[in-house]
């Protein structure tokens, strides 16, 4: 399979806005969120002025998967003051892996899982971390495979609905 990881460029903020959306939309919209829910996180958290100012900070670094050059997922990760949680500077924080549906599975989550591995390790960090909503059990479990174990939770907020992510965490 022809796949890449590929930065994020200032001048891709709208594609990256527009797939930010469309996957978190498709991996919760089973959930108990309205339309208002999701277009105030979306207004919040996707907004192009918002993501413009994520990919501008030293701190963070968003990537696009690509497969035959198509843009089929992104992540995010995080170190210092850029990550949702105080953690520390040992740590290196996943915030986001979304895949299209059609993306999803066949290894992609474990590639990015060992590039985020990779990357703590080139900024000298001996820790990776992220949040799995308490619900979404595929996820958690393949964190699981991962070698991630539950340290503790934190609440995330989509509009009016509040969450129960379990931040989840290994040594590198």
């Amino acid at each position: 399979m022809d796949q890449s990881i590929e930065m994020v460029n200032l001048d891709e903020v709208e594609l990256l806005s527009a797939l930010s959306i469309t996957t978190f939309r498709n991996t919760f919209e089973h959930g108990e969120y309205t339309d208002e829910d999701f277009n105030s996180y979306f207004n919040e958290a996707y907004a192009v002025n918002q993501l413009l100012q994520e990919l501008k900070d030293d701190n963070s670094f968003t990537y696009f998967y690509k497969e035959k050059n198509e843009i089929v997922g992104y992540f995010k990760l995080n170190i210092n003051e850029a990550q949702t949680e105080a953690k520390g500077d040992d740590y290196l924080e996943i915030q986001r892996i979304y895949f299209l549906p059609q993306a999803q599975g066949g290894g992609r989550g474990k590639q990015v899982i060992e590039f985020a591995t990779a990357k703590a390790h080139e900024l000298s960090k001996s820790k990776i971390w992220l949040g799995v909503w308490e619900h979404n059990a595929q996820a958690f479990n393949f964190y699981k495979k991962q070698g991630l174990t539950v340290t503790g939770e934190h609440q995330f907020h989509t509009g009016n609905v509040v969450d129960t992510d379990l931040i989840m965490e290994k040594d590198i």
